[in-house]
C-alpha cells in the first residue's frame, strides 16, 4: 500500500484538484482502491463528493485525531464508489489546531497507526492525503504517515522559495517519519509562455525531484469542480484530463 500526501504550503496551486484526479484515475483506469483522506478545514474535497456533509453528525478526520475512531480501520469509511472512499474533512479543524497547541489534544501518530492497519488487511492501495497550506496538525498528521509527498506547484515568482521552504521542511520530518521522501513537484495550470518556460528550466535546474509531465491550463477544470466531477469523466479530451492520465502513469513508473 501506498500513502501520498499532496500538499504545498501555498494555497490555489491545484492540491484538491490533483488528490481528486488521481484518486479518479488509480480507480477507473489503473482498477486500484484508493481512500482519499480530506485534511483540510476547508473540506473542498469533501463538499466535492458530499455538498450535504455534517462533520457534527458523521465520522471525520478530526475525530481519528482525537481517537474517536471505530476499533476497525475500514468502519470509519465514508464509501463514494465502488474501489474509492473517503475520510471526510471537518471546519472543526480548525478549533483542533488551537486546542492541540493549548490542552495538547490531539495525536497526529493515530493516521500512521490507521493506515498501517489498512496495509496489514491488505483492503486498499493507496491512501492520498489532501493537506490544506501550512504545518496544521491535520497535515503534520498525513506527513507522519505518508511515504511519498507530491507538491503541486505553479510557475511564478512567489512559488519558488516557498517551495524549496518546503522541501526542507519535509526533509525535517524524517526525524518522525524515516521513510518519507518527495515523489516530485507536479507543474499545475502550465501554459506556453516565455517568462512559464524559463521558469519550469529553473526549476528542474534545482535539487528537488520534478515530474516529467505537466498539467496544461484549461477551462475545463474550474468547471469540473463546479459539476463535482472528476476531469476524466466532464472532458475526457481536454488537454488537463490527458495530462493527469498521463502524469499518472509516470507516477506509476509505466513510462
Amino acid at each position: 500500500m501506498r500513502t501520498i500526501a499532496i500538499m504545498n504550503n501555498k494555497g490555489g496551486v491545484g492540491k484538491t484538484v490533483t488528490a481528486i484526479n488521481l484518486a479518479d484515475i488509480l480507480v477507473r483506469e489503473h482498477h486500484k482502491r484508493v481512500v482519499l483522506a480530506d485534511c483540510d478545514g476547508q473540506m473542498n474535497l469533501t463538499r466535492f463528493y458530499l455538498p450535504e456533509f455534517d462533520p457534527d453528525m458523521n465520522f471525520s478526520i478530526e475525530r481519528l485525531l482525537v481517537g474517536e475512531s471505530e476499533p476497525v480501520w475500514s468502519d470509519n469509511l465514508t464509501p463514494l464508489s465502488p474501489g474509492l472512499d473517503l475520510i471526510p474533512g471537518s471546519s472543526g479543524l480548525y478549533e483542533l489546531d488551537v486546542r492541540a497547541i493549548k490542552d495538547g489534544l490531539s495525536s497526529p501518530e493515530l493516521l500512521r497507526g490507521f493506515c498501517q492497519a489498512a496495509a496489514h488487511d491488505n483492503e486498499t492501495d493507496f491512501f492520498v492525503f489532501d493537506c490544506p497550506p501550512g504545518f496544521t496538525t491535520a497535515s503534520i498528521a498525513a506527513l507522519i504517515a505518508a511515504d511519498e509527498v507530491v507538491i503541486p506547484m505553479l510557475v511564478d515568482g512567489f512559488s519558488f522559495s516557498g517551495m524549496m521552504d518546503m522541501a526542507a521542511q519535509i526533509r525535517s520530518m524524517r526525524r518522525a517519519n524515516s521513510s518519507i521522501r518527495i515523489a516530485g513537484v507536479l507543474l499545475t495550470q502550465w501554459r506556453n509562455t516565455e517568462v512559464v518556460r524559463q521558469g519550469e528550466a529553473l526549476l528542474r535546474s534545482l535539487d528537488v525531484p520534478v515530474f516529467r509531465q505537466t498539467i496544461r491550463r484549461t477551462e475545463k477544470v474550474p468547471e469540473s469542480t463546479f459539476d463535482r466531477t472528476p476531469i476524466w469523466q466532464y472532458s475526457p479530451g481536454s488537454a488537463a484530463s490527458q495530462d493527469y492520465r498521463a502524469w499518472v502513469r509516470e507516477y506509476l513508473g509505466e513510462v
